[in-house]
């Protein structure tokens, strides 16, 4: 917890053909080996993602990927693993060379990112000269193909992509005027002035954590949800106050004012709610989630679908991490036995996790996600849109487990009217 989590950072995608420079250019704005670099074509294989600070956007993820005309055995599979980027990026990074032109599979790739909205930058990497072999003798060729000419010569590039940065990749000395450039872009989908919090605490404010402390429990430390939340609180000169649940009555009592929120572990909820007079607002780290990153509303209104399950209705439930499971895990043992308390019964249940999300989810009945702590924002309101085009309900596992615990209104009142709106 000393860095910023992924999920809170700007997430950059390099693309480009083989050996246009992506991870040569990488290296030098990280200043490491952060990607191999090669003049064997298709080296990078998988996406290589690497985390830093660029001013003035702040923490940042860079991926580099495999060369979009990737012709190797494997490159379908590759060019899979690309497309996931595309839909996860903030912003993308297209490389290309002055001694080579634009081909059908750059603008294909191009316009895949400007259809799916992505801000693009292109980097446009000089080559100052060519290495011809002629007798076994070597010989450098001037190239006197520059950046501008190259961009002018191709005006149809300027129509899907900014033109922001042109350098040897070989050499360093363009590095910070390059870093500055990619920092004063605008990226997509970013929480930005928006908080967990928003317009739910103010200065002065006591807000009580319910955080149980069980075998699912992280050994030393809590979980990166309710450690947001307590630095949100920080931030906005609120009073943090943490226990488990049994303690939250003797905490509660202990106050000379109510507290002006309670938040739990949506596993808790039932038990919280009982423990927590109703004058005291109470809501869940899943559901402060699932306002921040989603559309709250949506998985609100996926709710009516729990009421339509019947012997085999397929449900899907996604995680977007890929902790070790554990004897009560949350998504394959308690979500399962908290529906078939319910009455639910012969559910067939599927289980996806971590970047795992299937593109045809209409077969679905339900889709139960998690929090999405470890998600991008971009990734989560993907796969709500996903899902709303599709026809398929989906809500998080707050939203759920009041709702089948018959406190979902009480759950999601302090967001009532953002809710209608």
């Amino acid at each position: 917890m000393e860095q910023t989590p992924k999920a809170n950072r700007v997430h950059i995608g390099f693309f480009g053909r083989c050996n246009a420079g992506k991870s040569t250019l990488i290296n030098m704005l990280t200043d490491q080996p952060v990607s191999l670099v090669s003049e064997v074509a298709g080296t990078t294989t998988d996406p290589v993602s690497k985390s830093m600070e660029i001013l003035p956007l702040g923490p940042v993820v860079i991926t580099d990927t495999a060369g979009i005309d990737d012709t190797t055995e494997l490159g379908t599979l590759r060019m899979e693993k690309t497309e996931e980027v595309v839909k996860k990026i903030n912003l993308a990074v297209y490389v290309l060379r002055t001694d080579e032109e634009p081909t059908t599979d750059d603008m294909h790739w191009l316009g895949l990112l400007k259809q799916n909205n992505v801000p693009i930058a292109l980097f446009i990497n000089e080559i100052n000269a060519e290495i011809d072999k002629e007798n076994d003798k070597e010989k450098i060729i001037e190239n006197k193909t520059d950046a501008s000419t190259y961009v002018e010569t191709h005006k149809g590039l300027s129509e899907l992509a900014t033109v922001i940065g042109s350098a040897d990749f070989t050499s360093k000395v363009k590095r910070l005027e390059l870093l500055d450039l990619l920092g004063g872009l605008t990226p997509l989908d970013v929480e930005g002035d928006q908080t967990l919090l928003q317009g739910l605490v103010e200065e002065g404010d006591t807000i009580i954590l319910v955080c149980p402390i069980d075998s699912a429990a992280p050994k030393g430390r809590l979980i990166l949800p309710q450690v947001q939340t307590i630095r949100e609180i920080l931030d906005y000169k609120g009073l943090a106050l943490v226990c488990q649940t049994e303690e939250l009555p003797a905490m509660i009592n202990s106050l000379k004012n109510p507290p002006k929120m309670v938040i739990c572990d949506s596993q808790a909820f039932d038990r919280v709610d009982e423990l927590t007079p109703r004058r005291i607002p109470l809501t869940s780290f899943s559901i402060l989630m699932a306002r921040f990153k989603g559309k709250l509303q949506d998985l609100v209104a996926g709710v009516e679908a729990i009421k339509n399950l019947k012997p085999g209705s397929k449900v899907l439930i996604s995680e977007g991490c890929t902790h070790r499971r554990q004897c009560d895990d949350i998504g394959t043992v308690k979500i399962p036995n908290l529906l078939k308390k319910q009455g639910h019964t012969d559910l067939q249940l599927e289980f996806t996790s971590g970047g795992a999300f299937p593109k045809d989810v209409s077969q679905y009945d339900l889709i139960i996600h998690c929090g999405a702590c470890m998600l991008t924002r971009r990734e989560v309101l993907r796969r709500i849109e996903c899902a709303v085009v599709q026809g398929t309900p989906i809500v998080n596992y707050g939203v759920l487990i009041a709702a089948l615990h018959g406190i979902l209104e009480r759950a999601i009142s302090p967001f009532i009217d953002e809710i209608k709106g």
